[in-house]
This record gives C-alpha cells, structure tokens and sequence, in this order.
C-alpha cells in the first residue's frame, strides 16, 4: 500500500486542504502545532475510523467547519488505485470506497484492501514516536532488555506490561516467602485451626451422645406434631358436621318427595313456549295480507319505468367520451404548445449550428463523442490550460526575480573583486613576512649546516686516509686473488679442463665488479658535502637579503585582503548558486513550452473529434463540448416533441370520430360539434340511467315482497310443526291436558331449587355424600366429638414433656459448644478451606496466563524472531557502523543480549543510552520490514532521531532510503536541520498556507 494523496476536508486545524503525489520517503516538516499530529491522526482516522467520543484519543473535529473528515487515494498491488473517503457520520464515521475498476463499497471493503489490519496493530507495527526512546531513558537494568523485546514482538510495551502485571497480580496473592499476601494469610490461619479442631476432638464422644438423643426426641415431637394436627382437623371436620346436620335431613326428605311426585318428561318452560307459538301465528297471517296488497301496486310502476336497453349497452363508452372532453381541449392546447415549441427549438439548433459555424443534423450529431471520459479530456485539457497560464505568470516573476539577483551578486562581485591584491604584490607581501619571520631560524639552520660542513670535512680527511689504507689492503688482496684464478684459468685452459677453466674467469670478472664498486663509493660522500654547501650559500644569500620593513603592517594587509578574498569567495559561490536556479527557471520554461505544445496537440484533436476543424476564432474545448452536448439534447427535444406531437394529433382525430357516431346513432344528428354532442348524449344517458335504476329498484323491491311472502309462509309451517311437537313432547292430545300438566311440573321444579340450593350449601361446607350417609345412619356427633377432644388433650401433654426434654439436651450441648469448640471450629475450617480454595484458583488464573504468555515468548523466539533478528542485525550494524553485529535473545525469559564487532556481549543496560536507542530503532524497522510481505503498509515515524548525533543520524536516513525501495516511509519532524538529507520534492512544509501542494 502507497499513499498517492491526502485531502483534508475538515480536521483540526486544516480545512480544503490537499497534499499530493507523495513519493515513497517524504518527510513533513512544521514547527510546534503546524499540524504533524493531525495529518498522523487523520490517516489513522480515515483508514480506521474516528477514535469514539468517549476514547482518549483527540478526534480533531474542525470548530468553524460544518464538514468533518476527508479522503485518502492510494494504491494497493493487487486492487490498483483506491480512494477511500470517511466523513462524520456513525460513531466511527461513513465511509466509501472507490476502486480503479469502478467497484464501490464501505467497511468491509475497505477491511478487504486492509487485510483485517486493526488501528492498533498497525500503531503498534507500522507507526512509532519518540515516546519509545523516551521510555528507553527511564528504565534500568533488566527492565530495558524486557522492553526491548516487547517492541520486537508486538512493536509496543504491551507485552513489557503485561508481564509484569501478572506478575504483580501473583505476588499480592502469594509469595513463598511472604506473610502479607492473602494467601499466605489464609494458609497460616487454616494451620491454626487445624490445630484447634484436633484438641476439641477429644470431647466430641458425649457431645455425639447428645445429638443422637437430640434427634430421636426431635423425630418424637415431629410425630406428635403430626397426629396433633390430625386430630384438630378431625375435630373441626366432626362440628362442621353437627352445623349442617339439618341440611343433610332436608334434603332426603325433598328428595324422596321429588321421586314420589316427578312425572314423566314436560318440556322445560313448554306453556311459555306454547303461548309464544300461538302470538307468532297471528303477527304471520296480518304481514301476509299487507304484502299482497304491494305487490299489485309495484307491477303497475314497473311497466311505466321500462328503460332503453341500447342506449345502456353504450354507457361505459358514451361515459369514457364524456369524461375525457376535458382531456380533449387539454389536447388541443398541449398540440398548439408543442408546434411553438417545434418551431423554438428548430431556432435553437440553427443559431448553435451557426455558432460552431456547421451542419449538425440528426443524422451526423449521434456520430460525435461526448462520453464522460471525452468530457474529463476537455475538462482535463481546461484545467491543464489555466494552469500553464498560471504557472506561465509564475515563471515569468521568477525569471526576473533570479536574473536580477544574479545580477546584483555579479555587481557585488566585481566591486569585491576591485578590494584584492594584486597576485604578484601578495606573494612579496607574503614572502616578506616569512623572512621576518623566520630570520632568527634562518641564522639557526644555517649555523647548524656550517657545524655540518666543518664535521663533514673532518670526517672526510678521515675516511679518506682509512680508504688509503684499505684500498693498498684490498689491491693485495687482489693481486694474489687474480693471480690464483689467473693460474686456475690457464691451467684448464691448458689441460682442456673448461670447468676450472670457467672458474678462474668467473673469480676473475667477480674482483674486477668489486674493484669498481668500491671506486664508485666515493662520489657520494663528495655529493653530500656539496649539498651542504649549496645550503650554506642560499641561507646566506637569504639573510643577505632580507627586506626592510614592518612585519605587523605586512600582517595587517594581508589579513585585510584576506577577508575581501573570502567575501569573494562567498559572492563567487552565491552566483553559482545563483545560477543553478536561474537554470532551474529556464528548464521550467523550456518544461513549461514542452506542455503547451502537448496541450495544444490534445485541444486539436478534441475539436477534431467534434467535428470543428474550421473554427473562425478561438474556442474553449470545454464551452465547445458544452455546445455539442446542448446541441444533442436539442435534437433529443426536437425529436421527442414531433413523436408526441403525432401521438396528441391521432388522439384528438379518434375522440372526434367516436363521438359523431354516437351522435349519429342515439341523437340522429351527425353534424353535430364534439362538445355540443358529448353535453346532449350525456343529458340523454342521464334519463337512461334514471329510469333503469327506478325500473331496478322497483324490480328489486317485488322479489323482496315474493321473497317474503313464501318466507311467512314458511313460518307458518314451522310454527304448526313446533306445536304439535310440545303436543308430543308432554304426552297431551290438546292444549288443556297440556296446560295442566304443566302445573304440576312447575311444583317438582321448585323442590329441585330448593335441593340444589342446599347441595350447593353442603359442597362449600365440605360435605360429601359420604359425610351424608355417616351423619344418617352412623354413631352420634356429639359422641364423636367428645372422644376426639379426649385424644387431642392426651397428645399435646406428651408434645410439652417432650419439649422439656429437648431443650435439657439443647442446654448440655450448648454448655460443651461454649468456646466456639469443635462443631464450630469446624465449619470455620471448611469455610475457610473453600475461600483459600477460591483463592488458589484466582491465583491460578494469573499463574496460567504468566505461563502460556512465557510459552508465547519461547515460540515467539523459536520460530519468528530469527527472521526478525536477521533484519534488526543487519539494521543495528548500519546504524552503529559495524560496532555491534548481532542481537541475541536470552534462553530464558525475554530480554537481549547485544555483541560487539570483538565478540564481546552486552545486556542491554550496559550499552550506551544513543547505543540501546539504536537498538530500538532497528528492532522496530526490522519489525515493520518483517510483515512488509503480508502487510505491505507505509511506515509512519513521529521525531524518532532527535537524540543522534550528525554522523548517526546520517547513517540512520541513508537505512530509510534504502528500506523505501519497498516501504513507504512517511517522517513527521519539527527540526529543520533534518530537512538537510532530503530532495525538496521529498519535503512537505506544513508551515505552507496554501490549500493545495503539490
């Protein structure tokens, strides 16, 4: 992933603001609050949404800006170019995703390109600060080393932290050692008691006596509490029994009356229901005479309202007609609008023709481009125009501006120039000084050659009688040498012995070499005498000399021309300087000439492409574009409007047609107009209407009268049937047998109220029929109840003996339970076992976690770490210039160890603050490098140099160029001598007001 561009809508202080084509190392520069956190928090927020109100992260919401948020386009190796834009909208703010092949999407989307990246994974891999050095400062001893391997495995302290806060959350618990911690407290507590429960032990014998003795009496008065409440229940059950005594002989008597007195079956409330059969009959024959006397009536209406039956079988088109004259002076109108509008638009398309100054028709005008990429070209080609111009103005003010500052330096130039020495007074000033200067060390060297030239003198009369004397040694030597070999060469010679012969040549050449060898040793020493003597005459003709004059004024010229040499100097390199920008201006131009040829290339073959190639003036490509594309909606309009001016003509033709033949068939006129026939076939059909509808209502009204009369007649019927049937029901011939039986069926009634009444009072007293037969026939209540009330006395003076009992055995064990001894003791023990139970697991809990998060570690160092280190070594060895080459992790627990260029090992506390520093950087790059393959992201760095020195921070930049090749690097710094290691197009001046830079 690249970031191409930043647009900044609205977020803290920025408001429209744009940053564009950022290269793969940029660094942004601002002084304190120029806005480097801001742009840092604005890519986090627009990649991961706006940090949540009640976070503690600054969500950066602009004061005066109602619009909140911005868009980032970057590009993504296997998507292309996406811009992803986030603006305020839900908690983390709505966010819209726009792929090169035009693929849109929101969150998941953008997770996709991401790769399920979390903001706090990659703040803690890809974006580090300052902060991380600062915690560097602070900590000491084994802490730095644990610290530094947190921020190789999770690029943060987090790992650091946790560790310790296991191990912190441990030891509050338990310590082996410890006594405060809760569960040592426990511990000693449960052996205490331990120890008291074994001594309460001894008296636990009688105390079980107790509590067996204790339970048998307890399951004693259980028992009589049981049969007590039985007896009660008993008791109350016997006097409800003597309350409802008379009840019970009542109701055997009504029911011995009922069977005696109950006939056979009499149909329930059959007199009623007679009386109320005979009403209904009468009210039947009265309605039946009524409706006759209508329906004769209703037949005569119906033959004066017959309606007319063709006329109705055309009411729904006859209608349609009516109802759509309105539509027909509507149409009308809408065809006079249409042929004005006709003839404007034929106007309009004529004058924008005579605009381009050609022939469009509706045959060639389809045949133009302006697709939406055609219209970016020319809005392209517009935009590339005004900024040719622009930048056309700019050059031409910075043209004069460096010509006249390379002007006004030459001129400076030449006045300093004008100040100097000449070059031959300088060197007699110069060389004067140095013999004043040096006068009394000439007069020195040359006493000490003179001293040579006496001692070498001497030296040489004595070597050359030592050389006398040696020379007459070595010419004896010689002489009896040549002449041993003389004899030898003659002798072989002689005797055609060539061996020896060879020899005593070989001998003989060898003494003539050593003979000329020593003559030539004599030269040199001549030649080292004259030397010296050569050097005695010069630092004589030297003192000889020696000028006249003030070696402090000579000092001063100088010193004076010296420093209007080094003006000249510095005005000299300014023109240089100078001079590259002028060039610079003067390639923009040439640049800037390369472009408006371009551009006017591209404008040519836009106009091309829309046919106005002879244009008489100029014209802009996108007013051209706009015309042509007004001119295709004209031809779009024209074309619409004669469809629909051919539709409105035939509609009003067929409204006019069906209406004369209406007219024609129902009014026996054709001539007449459309709206006088649709207002009289319209009077015409009402009269229809209203005459079928009386003729229906009439017709209705008839067969309701029919319907009613069989109706009547019907009911007539079923009443006969439902008299005969109570006839039949209550066993009677006729209506008098009837009545009376119904008498007597009306007394049992009453006797079977009164018995379900006092059924009813027997069932809510409990009485069953059971109960009855008992209170009949069994033995008397009142003896009952006298022999239930005498066991009920006997039970409850057992259960009081029983509770003295109880509490004489509760007292004993009360007296052996004082002191709090083994029953209480124990539960105490228990109770105290389970809490230091519970405990021990929370302990656990934290013991478990330390343990996996150490088997974490291990595998962290087993499998990924190597792979990490290799790069972090290669980093450090960078950084500290081959100082120290390896980083190595502790076999046990976390930490480092660091090893020197002389294999020297280092813990991290015992390196350098800048050294562990170094350490840290390199870790932390290794790590981002180290996912780079599976989460190819840009490194974000916040001022994390500030502490090294020039050579350190040179190393330290050249590393970053070199991991740019993959990573884009992005650093936020407010130190200008930073800015020193980077190209201008590599710098971002946050102190820039614009609202566009590019």
């Amino acid at each position: 992933m690249k970031l191409i561009e930043l647009h900044i809508y609205g977020y803290g202080k920025f408001e429209d603001y744009v940053i564009k084509s950022l290269d793969q190392l940029q660094i942004f520069y601002g002084e304190n609050e120029a806005g480097k956190s801001t742009i840092m928090s604005f890519i986090h927020s627009i990649l991961f949404g706006f940090p949540a109100k009640q976070s503690a992260e600054i969500r950066y919401e602009p004061k005066n800006n109602p619009k909140y948020g911005g868009k980032i386009k970057a590009f993504f190796p296997d998507r292309g170019v996406a811009v992803i834009e986030r603006v305020k909208g839900k908690a983390a703010g709505d966010v819209t995703v726009s792929l090169q092949d035009g693929t849109v999407g929101g969150e998941e989307l953008l997770k996709d390109l991401l790769k399920r990246m979390d903001k706090s994974i990659f703040q803690a891999i890809f974006s580090f600060n300052v902060h991380g050095l600062q915690n560097i400062h602070g900590m000491k001893g084994e802490e730095l080393g644990r610290y530094l391997f947190s921020a190789g495995t999770l690029g943060t302290d987090k790992l650091f932290n946790t560790e310790g806060l296991l191990l912190k959350e441990m030891e509050v618990r338990f310590k082996p050692s410890g006594k405060r911690p809760l569960l040592n407290e426990k511990l000693k507590e449960l052996k205490d008691i331990q120890s008291s429960l074994k001594n309460a032990e001894q008296q636990n014998d009688q105390y079980s006596e107790l509590m067996s003795m204790k339970e048998e009496v307890s399951n004693k008065i259980s028992q009589l509490e049981d049969e007590i409440f039985v007896l009660e229940q008993s008791g109350t059950k016997l006097r409800e029994y003597k309350r409802n005594e008379k009840l019970v002989l009542e109701a055997a008597a009504l029911d011995r009356k009922i069977q005696v007195h109950n006939p056979s079956f009499f149909p329930e409330d059959g007199l009623k229901r007679l009386e109320k059969l005979d009403e209904q009959h009468k009210s039947i024959q009265a309605r039946k005479l009524r409706i006759d006397e209508k329906k004769d009536q209703f037949l005569k209406d119906l033959e004066r309202h017959k309606p007319n039956s063709d006329l109705l079988e055309m009411e729904t088109e006859i209608q349609a007609r009516i109802e759509n004259l309105p539509l027909y002076d509507q149409l009308k109108q809408e065809k006079r609008l249409l042929e004005s509008k006709l003839e404007e638009i034929t106007e309009e398309i004529d004058q924008l023709n005579d605009k381009l100054h050609t022939d469009f028709n509706e045959g060639n005008i389809h045949e133009i481009n302006t697709s939406i990429f055609i219209k970016e070209q020319a809005d392209n080609v517009e935009q590339t125009e005004q900024r040719l111009v622009n930048k056309k103005l700019e050059l031409e003010s910075s043209f004069e501006e460096e010509k006249k500052a390379l002007a006004d330096l030459e001129a400076r130039a030449e006045a300093a120039k004008e100040d100097l020495l000449a070059e031959a007074k300088r060197t007699v000033l110069v060389n004067n000084l140095d013999l004043l200067e040096n006068k009394e060390r000439i007069q020195a060297e040359l006493q000490y050659v003179m001293d040579q030239i006496e001692s070498a003198k001497i030296k040489e009369e004595s070597e050359k009688a030592r050389r006398r004397q040696q020379q007459k040694k070595d010419q004896t030597q010689l002489l009896l040498l040549g002449s041993i070999f003389l004899i030898v060469s003659l002798w072989g010679i002689t005797n055609g012995s060539w061996f020896l012969a060879g020899i005593g040549i070989a001998g003989l050449v060898f003494l003539l070499a050593a003979r000329l060898k020593s003559t030539e040793k004599m030269p040199m020493e001549d030649r080292a005498l004259s030397r010296l003597l050569e050097r005695e005459r010069a630092l004589k003709e030297s003192l000889n000399s020696q000028p006249e004059g003030n070696a402090y004024m000579i000092k001063s010229l100088l010193a004076k021309d010296e420093e209007a040499r080094l003006r000249h100097r510095e005005l000299m390199i300014k023109i240089e300087q100078q001079h590259d920008r002028f060039e610079k201006v003067v390639q923009q131009f040439e640049a800037w000439e390369a472009d408006e040829a371009q551009l006017k290339r591209k404008r040519s073959e836009l106009l091309k492409q829309f046919g106005l190639t002879d244009l008489s003036g100029p014209i802009k490509v996108v007013d051209a574009y706009q015309l042509i594309e007004k001119q295709k909606q004209y031809f779009r309009e024209r074309k619409r409007i004669k469809e629909s001016l051919k539709s409105v003509t035939g509609s009003l033709s067929e409204m006019e047609n069906s209406l004369k033949m209406l007219a024609e068939r129902f009014l026996h006129n054709g001539k007449l107009a459309p709206v006088e026939a649709a207002g009289l076939l319209k009077r015409t059909l009402r009269e229809a209407i209203d005459q079928k509808s009386r003729y229906r209502e009439l017709t209705g009204k008839l067969d309701e009268m029919e319907e009613e009369s069989l109706s009547l007649m019907k009911e007539e019927e079923v009443i006969s049937q439902e008299k005969d049937r109570l006839l039949e029901q209550a066993g009677t011939e006729d209506e008098d047998g009837f009545r009376m039986k119904a008498e007597n069926a009306s007394l049992v009634k009453g006797w079977k109220a009164r018995l379900e009444d006092i059924n009813h009072q027997l069932l809510v007293s409990g009485i069953t029929d059971e109960d009855r037969i008992m209170i009949l026939t069994g033995i008397p209540l009142e003896e009952q109840i006298e022999e239930n009330e005498s066991k009920l006395v006997k039970r409850k003076r057992e259960l009081s003996a029983k509770f003295d009992l109880l509490a004489d055995v509760k007292h004993k064990m009360k007296v052996l339970e004082e002191g709090g001894i083994y029953s209480e003791l124990l539960h105490k023990y228990k109770q105290l076992q389970h809490e230091f139970t519970e405990d021990a697991k929370e302990w656990a809990k934290f013991a478990i976690a330390r343990d996996l998060l150490s088997k974490t570690i291990e595998r962290y160092k087993d499998e990924r770490m190597p792979r990490m280190l290799a790069k972090a070594e290669s980093f450090l060895s960078i950084l500290t210039d081959g100082s120290y080459v390896r980083i190595i992790p502790q076999i046990s627990g976390s930490g480092f160890l660091i090893e020197r260029n002389d294999h020297v090992l280092f813990e991290a506390n015992e390196l350098s603050q800048a050294t562990a520093e170094q350490v840290y950087v390199s870790i932390r790059l290794a790590l981002a490098a180290d996912h780079h393959e599976r989460y190819p992201f840009p490194i974000i760095i916040d001022d994390s140099f500030v502490n090294f020195d020039h050579n350190r921070t040179n190393r330290t930049i050249r590393l970053l160029r070199e991991m740019s090749n993959n990573n884009q690097i992005l650093i936020f710094t407010c130190h200008r001598h930073l800015l020193d290691y980077f190209a201008e197009n590599e710098i971002v001046n946050l102190q820039e007001k614009s609202t566009n830079i590019v």
